[in-house]
């Protein structure tokens, strides 16, 4: 039986503000959007998510690579500014966590957790949770899924993990968490329903 559910963040609860702002970034500095995308997820932003990156050590590499004269700031704003809350996802939240525990796992860093929290203060809707830059290891590195369930401390078999890339969902899989791929918060609601009547 379930006794936790957790939420990815970005493209779950909020709108996917990397992918908006990879298009931004093509469309306004005519860069490919392959290569900001690849920095982005690949290694730099990578180390970036683990914490082994400061803010200003990403964006300067960032800006090096593709050549862009805009500021750090600039950047890291809208950057940002791409992650718009999805209502009917904090609704189905604000929902669940009158009955169940519920916790974050997230692929982040601190200043974007910082200024999407004093937006939308979204931290109250959840009992708790794990973001990459505080464990040092991001998805789908079993690890930060082991790091969920202590900090819950649950098995994997009483979790319930929603998030909206499947290769996120595949190593929970593997520990032995029900997943959900999230497509929208109704399809979320009726799923997540279901499994919890079992």
């Amino acid at each position: 039986m379930a006794r936790v559910l957790a939420f990815d963040l970005g493209g779950v609860l909020f709108s996917d503000g990397t992918t908006e702002f990879i298009h931004h970034v093509a469309s306004a500095y005519g860069v490919d959007a392959a290569d900001a995308g690849e920095l982005l997820h690949g290694a730099l932003g990578s180390s970036y998510r683990e914490g082994k990156l400061t803010r200003a050590e990403f964006w300067r590499a960032f800006r090096e690579t593709l050549k862009l004269t805009v500021s750090e700031d600039d950047l890291a704003r809208l950057w940002i500014d791409g992650y718009r809350i999805h209502e009917g996802t904090r609704d189905l939240i604000q929902d669940l966590a009158t009955r169940h525990d519920v916790y974050y796992l997230s692929d982040n860093v601190a200043d974007r957790v910082e200024a999407v929290e004093r937006r939308y203060r979204f931290l109250r809707l959840f009992k708790g949770g794990v973001f990459s830059h505080e464990v040092g290891v991001r998805k789908p590195d079993r690890r930060i899924y082991e790091h969920l369930l202590q900090t819950a401390q649950v098995e994997a078999e009483q979790v319930i993990f929603v998030d909206d890339k499947e290769w996120a969902l595949a190593p929970a899989a593997q520990l032995g968490m029900t997943t959900i791929l999230f497509r929208d918060s109704d399809q979320v609601r009726a799923e997540l329903a279901m499994e919890l009547q079992r």
